[in-house]
């Protein structure tokens, strides 16, 4: 047994270590990675997407809280935003009891319209203009709503997302192209 470690010991190694492999995957990995969001920013349409699709989850939910609190909720729509208004002492005020509904803006070059009952609405482009804000769709507890389409547009892209809440589907999520 001792020959058989003294064998051993005479042997040139010559490679990698285990931790130098390692490492070496751990470095490749993270710069594929970074490489990959890199390449994931240049996506504007995907970025236009999901804020669409943000924007309907939270009407889903605004739709569900205003049935489970038995009051009101409206959306209060600017050109570069969003926020959720609440009444209180017979004047809507932006809602600051939950975080989820908080005002949000738009990353730059992003903007919405509003189609109530296919008429355009003006939209302000920032939010402060009134000093009581009033919404322009109202969420009842007993689940009625207008019928509404709001159009996320996006400086750079050629897609306009659509979230349309209709009589018969409720709210949907559509895109279509449109031309430069």
């Amino acid at each position: 047994m001792g020959a058989k470690i003294s064998q051993l010991k005479g042997l040139n190694a010559s490679g990698f270590t285990l931790i130098e492999l390692l490492i070496a995957m751990v470095l490749i990995g993270l710069m594929s990675s970074m490489a990959m969001l890199a390449m994931g920013n240049t996506d504007n349409s995907k970025q236009q997407q999901l804020e669409i699709q943000r924007l309907a989850k939270l009407l889903e939910l605004v739709e569900q809280e205003a049935m489970i609190r038995g009051d009101s909720i409206g959306l209060e729509l600017v050109g570069q935003g969003y926020r959720f208004l609440s009444p209180a002492q017979g004047k809507w005020q932006p809602e600051n009891t939950d975080a989820v509904f908080r005002q949000r803006d738009l990353p730059t070059g992003m903007s919405l319209s509003l189609t109530l009952d296919e008429k355009p609405v003006y939209l302000h482009n920032r939010f402060g203009g009134n000093v009581h804000p009033e919404p322009q769709i109202v969420f009842t507890p007993d689940g009625a709503t207008d019928v509404f389409q709001i159009a996320l547009d996006l400086a750079k892209s050629d897609l306009r997302f659509w979230l349309s809440n209709t009589v018969d589907e409720g709210l949907a999520v559509s895109s279509v192209a449109i031309k430069p």
